[in-house]
């Protein structure tokens, strides 16, 4: 998918319900199945442990098992506080304008705020991993999930007046966090699974409507289709201790 930076520069962003309602229920199944299985894992583990039935090797695999079920349950608990940015109570996803952009899970941002704009295009490595036969289909389940393929990072300078101005505690964690700089602030990232909720040409519309408005108000934007390169660009921007001298630009 090609993006190009040129677009309207106020509007609303309609949620794709279908979108919505499908990763809603597959992300709670995730999360169902996820607690099942680490009850289970974690019930035959201490019965093997206590009964001292069964190799060393089927106890570590038994434990490998536990630790691949905790880690579904978080990676879906995650999945879904990234969501709840772009899902709320409305239809609109998010409102850009010229003073900023407000999310359905989030305050106002303004573009004064912010740092930087970042897109991920994970979809050429999505595709190729598509092909492998397990990762494919495992791959398909996460999609249908709300694991979208468009990464939107908004970075602002301070994550933490931002956190500030959530009215939810919780809600408000969904600002990541990273170093604190020398005027004491911590940049702070939304991230933004644009595809997973979004029409395809939603997606398409407010990439280009948030770099239009980003670009406009001098704020640096970008878009990687490799993820280490992603990182590397956004890194040094985002902690002060990142070991390079390098900042990269939009």
């Amino acid at each position: 998918m090609e993006i190009e930076p040129t677009g309207p520069a106020r509007f609303d962003v309609p949620l794709d319900v279908a979108k919505v309602q499908t990763a809603g229920r597959y992300n709670s199944g995730f999360i169902v199945v996820g607690v099942v299985l680490l009850a289970g894992s974690l019930a035959g583990l201490w019965a093997m442990l206590a009964t001292g039935f069964g190799s060393w090797f089927t106890v570590i695999l038994v434990g490998l098992f536990a630790v691949a079920s905790l880690g579904l349950i978080v990676t879906s608990a995650l999945r879904r506080r990234m969501l709840l940015l772009l899902v709320g109570r409305s239809a609109s996803a998010c409102t850009i304008t010229d003073d900023g952009i407000t999310l359905a899970g989030a305050p106002e941002i303004r573009w004064s705020d912010l740092e930087f704009v970042a897109v991920l295009n994970d979809r050429p490595r999505t595709n190729r991993l598509r092909s492998v036969p397990v990762f494919g289909w495992f791959g398909r389940l996460a999609l249908k999930a709300g694991n979208g393929t468009i990464l939107c990072e908004l970075a602002v300078r301070d994550g933490e007046a931002l956190q500030r101005r959530f009215a939810d505690p919780a809600a408000a964690r969904r600002v990541t966090l990273f170093g604190r700089w020398p005027d004491g602030t911590r940049r702070g990232v939304l991230p933004l699974l644009l595809d997973a909720v979004l029409s395809e040409a939603s997606t398409q519309d407010v990439v280009r409507a948030v770099f239009d408005a980003a670009s406009a108000h001098h704020v640096p934007v970008v878009l990687h289709e490799s993820t280490f390169e992603h990182y590397k660009w956004k890194a040094p921007l985002l902690d002060p201790k990142w070991p390079t001298t390098t900042t990269g630009d939009g």
